[in-house]
């Protein structure tokens, strides 16, 4: 019985008894149009829309003037509403909140026409993979922070996202428009209580690094008009003699075995002929030592 009622109720929602006639389901950041479908070019009257049963854009068909409510539930759309001379009502870079029920009237001297969508706004995807821009590299030392840099100023409307490793795992959201900012700490928690997003330009921090954070990081900023792409290969080694810290090494041999060279003119001048080879054959000695030492400095300072 209980499937039978099922089956009867889910037919009287399809055939609009219900006063539905289609749900529209977006995810936050993308745009939306929803289209009157009536099928007469109408020359006069209005087309008006609503939602939640209060006006929010009416299309006198004979003018083409546009009119937006000007009440308090404007500024939920803020700018974000368009409505074209066909009647259709597209919303841009949509959020959760825009959810809800949108009724378009049609009044004309062929009669009243009217239509209403459900629409059903869900959160961005926890994973989600998108590869349109190019990558930059960077390397970065354990324990370090890094910043992964947006190079933009954020917007009042801008949604960003950020997102790591193959599968896209979201990290770190903000969204400008309420001032809010949400971290996830990703499927094992490697970033829990690391990242830090800046509220201006939305780069990324990354505090106290592991070598587990080495990754792609991706970037996505969605505008009212744009949508901005970055990705990142981060990379993270252990900390080790950095290579400027080699180099100075490496002089300090070389000035060495040059003192060493002195000395053994010197001596050479001040001593018989067999002490000269015997010390010569010392320095020599050290000198590759030293030159070995220096090797395995370098290599040291690769990892």
């Amino acid at each position: 019985m209980k499937i039978v009622f099922a089956m009867f109720l889910s037919m009287f929602v399809i055939d609009g008894v219900f006063g539905v006639d289609g749900v529209k389901t977006v995810i936050e950041g993308d745009s939306l149009t929803l289209q009157t479908g009536f099928i007469e070019m109408q020359k006069d009257g209005l087309t008006e829309w609503k939602v939640n049963n209060t006006n929010i854009a009416t299309i006198n068909k004979g003018t083409g003037k546009v009119e937006y409510s000007d009440d308090k539930l404007m500024m939920m759309f803020s700018g974000r509403l368009n409505l074209d001379q066909t009647g259709f009502l597209t919303i841009w870079n949509i959020r959760i909140k825009h959810s809800g029920e949108y009724k378009v009237e049609s009044i004309s001297s062929v009669g009243t026409k009217s239509k209403t969508f459900k629409v059903i706004v869900k959160e961005s995807p926890l994973k989600s993979v998108e590869d349109k821009d190019e990558i930059k590299v960077l390397s970065a030392t354990k324990g370090n922070s890094e910043t992964l840099h947006t190079e933009t100023e954020l917007q009042k409307h801008d949604l960003i996202l950020w997102r790591f490793g193959a599968e896209g795992c979201l990290i770190a959201k903000g969204d400008t428009e309420d001032n809010h900012t949400s971290y996830y700490d990703g499927d094992d928690g490697r970033f829990r209580g690391r990242l830090e997003l800046d509220s201006e330009t939305g780069s990324l921090t990354i505090t106290d690094l592991e070598t587990e954070h080495t990754g792609e990081f991706r970037l996505k900023i969605i505008s009212d008009r744009r949508i901005l792409f970055k990705r990142f290969t981060v990379t993270v080694s252990e900390p080790g003699l950095s290579p400027g810290a080699v180099a100075g090494i490496c002089v300090a041999i070389l000035l060495v075995a040059a003192a060493a060279v002195a000395a053994g003119v010197v001596i050479y001048y001040r001593s018989n002929h067999y002490k000269v080879k015997r010390l010569i054959s010392k320095f020599s000695e050290q000198l590759k030592q030293m030159t070995k030492l220096s090797k395995q400095l370098e290599q040291m300072s690769k990892y």
